[in-house]
């Protein structure tokens, strides 16, 4: 049995680093590389307008459900109760490839401050980060929160301190905008922008598999989900433009490490390269730590194997932990293997989530009563529609999770009849 123990304080901690990290420093570049730095702004803009209607949903759901199944649970009580465990597998392999491509972005910056080469280090990089990250969750939410009350002053001097020295040079370059820097951009370009993007605002539904454990929940769910969201807002709004800004002047920022070529080749450089490098081990904690408590919950549902479902005398779910760890390793290994680009995989993962918010949007609008709640509903609705209309074939994954997963349901529950 979890317990229920974190407070305001350390669930704002949880998350912003949860949120924070791998989509501050490896997508600004990642969106450049796709579109370009006009478009990929675009994309930047359009998504922090379209998160606040899915803050209020999830904190909504978890002010009336707060439960370690989270955005699971949430987006069944759209469909009813026989889609759970289909949209726990859809969850939880949603999961499987997100956190590989999170754990890349930790990996390159780890090879940059190395001083390795990022091709050639960034896998071994990746798998040395995702067991440091494990044996942190092992030793159990004590230490995991010390690390993350840390960590958010450490992104908020760190991110100020990098967009005021860049801030005069980024205005007098957007000044210099006209007409003609808009002639690529597309509506088909704003898209894939935005769902690249999308990955870095992913962590609060991450955070709806502990409101479990958040205490008084009623009242401190709203509390934790609004002010982590202004800050995360702020934070990315103002790295954005400045990263677009460079990209504009022709400063080699389009790739996953694309934040640190802003560094000075100073002293100071590298102190912030440090920084950079345990924001991101601090985001890895949180977001190993939010998917253990998928799969527990998973296991718990019976969707995975009973034996991710053990916690030791903390309470931690290491079974869960291990199992992932294992799980997370060997993605990145085909990765490697299959030679994907990192772009393929955050498209992947950012389909499922949205499907999944898709569904939380509908559980809300069965649920809710209001005007208030109805206008927030359809304009979800219309953000949503935007979103998931672009991916094609990459739809057929999640799709065959979720027919999988009601497919063991099925046959768990003639099993039981029997």
């Amino acid at each position: 049995m979890l317990n229920k123990k974190i407070s305001v304080f350390s669930g704002i901690s949880i998350a912003v680093s949860m949120v924070v990290g791998s989509g501050l420093f490896g997508l600004p570049g990642l969106a450049i590389k796709a579109t370009d730095p006009i478009t990929a702004l675009l994309g930047w803009g359009l998504v922090i307008i379209i998160l606040p209607s899915l803050i209020f949903v999830f904190s909504y759901l978890g002010q009336h459900h707060p439960s370690t199944e989270g955005l699971s649970l949430y987006a069944s009580l759209g469909l009813g109760s026989w889609s759970k465990k289909g949209i726990m597998l859809l969850t939880c392999g949603t999961l499987l490839v997100g956190m590989p491509a999170f754990f890349l972005v930790g990996g390159s910056y780890i090879a940059k401050l190395a001083g390795l080469d990022i091709e050639t280090w960034t896998i071994p990089c990746a798998i040395l980060l995702v067991i440091v990250t494990t044996i942190i969750n092992l030793s159990g939410l004590e230490n995991l929160g010390w690390i993350n009350k840390s960590v958010v002053a450490i992104v908020l001097i760190m991110a100020t301190l990098i967009s005021a020295q860049a801030l005069p040079i980024t205005i007098q370059e957007y000044l210099t905008v006209n007409s003609s820097h808009f002639n690529q951009v597309t509506l088909s370009g704003i898209w894939l922008s935005a769902s690249i993007v999308f990955w870095a605002f992913q962590g609060w539904e991450n955070l709806t598999f502990i409101f479990g454990e958040i205490d008084n929940p009623k009242r401190n769910i709203p509390i934790i989900s609004w002010i982590s969201f202004s800050i995360v807002a702020l934070i990315y709004g103002i790295l954005s433009l400045v990263v677009s800004a460079a990209a504009l002047r022709g400063e080699n920022v389009a790739n996953l490490a694309g934040v640190a070529e802003l560094l000075p080749d100073t002293l100071s450089g590298k102190i912030l390269l440090v920084i950079m490098v345990l924001i991101l081990v601090a985001n890895a904690n949180s977001w190993v730590f939010g998917c253990s408590r998928a799969f527990y919950a998973a296991a718990h549902a019976g969707v995975l194997p009973s034996s991710l479902k053990k916690v030791n005398i903390k309470g931690v779910p290491y079974s869960s932990l291990l199992y992932s760890m294992t799980a997370y390793i060997s993605v990145i290994v085909f990765i490697w293997l299959s030679k994907t680009g990192e772009q393929f995989w955050f498209l992947m993962t950012t389909q499922g989530f949205i499907i999944l918010y898709g569904l939380s949007i509908l559980s809300f609008l069965k649920l809710s009563t209001g005007l208030l709640n109805k206008t927030i509903g359809i304009f979800s609705v219309i953000s949503w529609f935007f979103l998931i209309h672009g991916f094609g074939y990459m739809i057929i994954y999640p799709i065959t999770l979720f027919i999988i997963g009601t497919l063991i349901s099925i046959f768990n529950s003639k099993k039981t009849n029997n």
